[in-house]
């Protein structure tokens, strides 16, 4: 059964990272073939306006084609074809993500505490709400402290999702430590964030977003810019905890320099 066109471009826009209106307007030509761009908007319901732009970007990413004539017409590009470059790309992130959990697994087993603690679970994470709902859910678990490492982007983007659970956090008690990038597009929020949280100015590599619970509960995950292929692990474990921290070079000094 195929399922109807709604799910189809909501799975585009959540889970690929085209907007609502490329997903819309990209389903709404694979269901009812070629189409003039005043057609296509009264089928899909995106405004006049905005139509022009959005077929724009969807060719752009080779997913409509473009046939010239009065009036232009607009043709879907054969998923199978325009969707495989976005297939490999998350294949390659798994891969990689395999790779480096690996890496962290061989330095827990060597290590001197492997032998003394309990083995834990460890979960892969795919996709941006999967990775989202599992932060929120650790969240609710701290007691102590809470370490987010993050860059620009991801800091927006975690504080617009949590930002109230950091703030009842905070209030309870709860040290909230923020080690971030600053850059003049989060400079303001950074400046809000410096009176209730400890926030120090830190060079994090791209995409990448850190959370440690207590110094128990650890998220480390990949966030791409349009949401393609975001790739996580999630674990309970304090020596691989701590490892990450020092894999990305992170010092918790017991006074943290505040960003002004």
């Amino acid at each position: 059964m195929i399922p109807k066109a709604r799910t189809l471009w909501r799975r585009l826009y959540e889970d690929i990272g085209l907007s609502e209106y490329e997903a819309r307007a990209y389903i709404s030509l694979l269901e009812d073939g070629p189409s003039t761009a005043r057609r296509l908007s009264m089928i899909s319901g995106i405004p006049r306006t905005k139509i022009y732009g959005t077929l724009k970007k969807l060719i752009e990413r080779d997913l409509v084609i473009e046939i010239p004539g009065n009036p232009k017409m607009f043709l879907s590009a054969p998923p199978s074809e325009a969707l495989e470059p976005i297939l490999r790309a998350y294949e390659r992130l798994v891969e990689d993500f395999k790779v480096f959990i690996s890496y962290l697994e061989e330095i827990y087993v060597k290590s001197d505490y492997a032998s003394k603690l309990k083995r834990s679970n460890l979960w892969t994470l795919s996709g941006r709400n999967e990775i989202l709902h599992r932060i929120l859910g650790m969240l609710t678990h701290a007691r102590r402290a809470v370490d987010l490492v993050t860059s620009e982007d991801c800091l927006i983007l975690i504080y617009k999702l949590c930002g109230k659970v950091l703030d009842d956090l905070a209030g309870k008690g709860v040290e909230v430590r923020l080690f971030t990038q600053r850059n003049p597009r989060n400079q303001n929020l950074i400046r809000e964030l410096r009176y209730i949280y400890k926030v120090r100015q830190l060079d994090v590599p791209p995409s990448i977003l850190y959370i440690n619970v207590d110094d128990s509960l650890f998220l480390l995950a990949s966030l791409t810019e349009r949401g393609n292929g975001d790739v996580g692990v999630f674990m309970e474990n304090p020596v691989l905890s701590n490892l990450i921290f020092r894999l990305l070079r992170i010092e918790r000094p017991r006074s943290l320099l505040i960003v002004s």
